[in-house]
């Protein structure tokens, strides 16, 4: 099997275990928020009684949320971020599942076909990885990398103010996904430039700048996971958020090491599976209820 190969199955785990453990975070915040009520009424007995389950399966969610950095630290050993990163429409399937038949929420058959169209691109992209030569992130520029940061924090920036124009909650979950993807996605890529900075191909890094970048990512996957988590509080609907933070999880990296990676060209396939990707989620967006 390829290192490429390698590299995308970590992916694929990665990606149904993150798509779980957001619904399951969903999922606890609902229940628990029941045990809460507003203005001093008390929580049905049912509720109290199912407290427990309530912060077990938030915590199980936790848990399996934060397994997604120890999986793109094994995956960056056979090949650049986006290779790991590109499968995550995979998950997207389990999301929409979990979403209809555990969390309730009102699923469109159209959206279920937009899942399959987004996994579809997924295995575009995952293709044009597998038949790309062998790649790592060892070659990353230092300069262009900071650059597209800065950039992309600055874009960023921009969408955090459009979104707080807006008072639907699916605009919102949209703009929040997207952002809330961004910043997951850096988490590979800073652990990928860590972990192969100064050349090889080892699971953690050998310089001191090395381990600077890697111990940096868990800046963003804490950032990452407390937005989604905000996000969730004010209502905003898994099956809303995930797609678009998947959408942005899969997208960057592969944006990031065209500037940032010398000889990581975009490919008839590349193109493929992004427009393919792109169009899954306009697909599950268009569906959903606009309130």
């Amino acid at each position: 099997m390829s290192n490429s190969a390698v590299a995308m199955i970590y992916g694929i785990v990665g990606s149904v275990l993150f798509n779980l453990s957001k619904c399951m975070q969903r999922h606890g915040i609902d229940a628990l928020s029941s045990l809460f009520p507003s203005r001093g009424k008390r929580p049905a007995a049912e509720n109290r009684t199912g407290s427990g389950k309530n912060i077990a399966l938030y915590a199980t969610g936790f848990i399996l949320n934060n397994s997604l950095g120890f999986f793109a630290i094994l995956a960056n050993r056979f090949g650049p971020s986006s290779y790991y990163t590109s499968m995550f429409g995979v998950g997207i399937i389990a999301l929409m599942l979990y979403s209809g038949i555990i969390l309730k929420e009102p699923i469109h058959p159209v959206q279920y076909a937009g899942a399959i169209v987004l996994t579809l691109g997924t295995l575009i992209l995952g293709y044009d990885g597998i038949v790309r030569p062998k790649m790592t992130m060892a070659g990353i520029s230092l300069p262009a990398a900071g650059i597209v940061i800065a950039v992309s924090f600055l874009v960023g920036g921009f969408l955090l103010l459009y979104a707080r124009g807006k008072r639907g909650l699916v605009a919102l979950g949209v703009v929040y996904g997207l952002l809330i993807g961004f910043a997951a996605s850096l988490d590979p890529v800073m652990k990928g430039i860590g972990q192969n900075l100064g050349g090889g191909e080892r699971y953690l890094p050998r310089l001191p700048l090395g381990w600077f970048i890697f111990l940096s990512s868990f800046l963003f996957t804490t950032l990452s996971f407390a937005s989604s988590q905000w996000a969730f509080s004010r209502g905003i609907r898994a099956s809303v958020l995930i797609p678009s933070q998947s959408f942005a999880y899969i997208v960057y990296p592969i944006i990031f090491q065209v500037v940032s990676l010398p000889g990581f060209k975009l490919t008839r396939f590349t193109y493929l599976g992004l427009f393919v990707a792109t169009l899954g989620i306009i697909i599950m967006q268009t569906m959903i209820k606009r309130r």
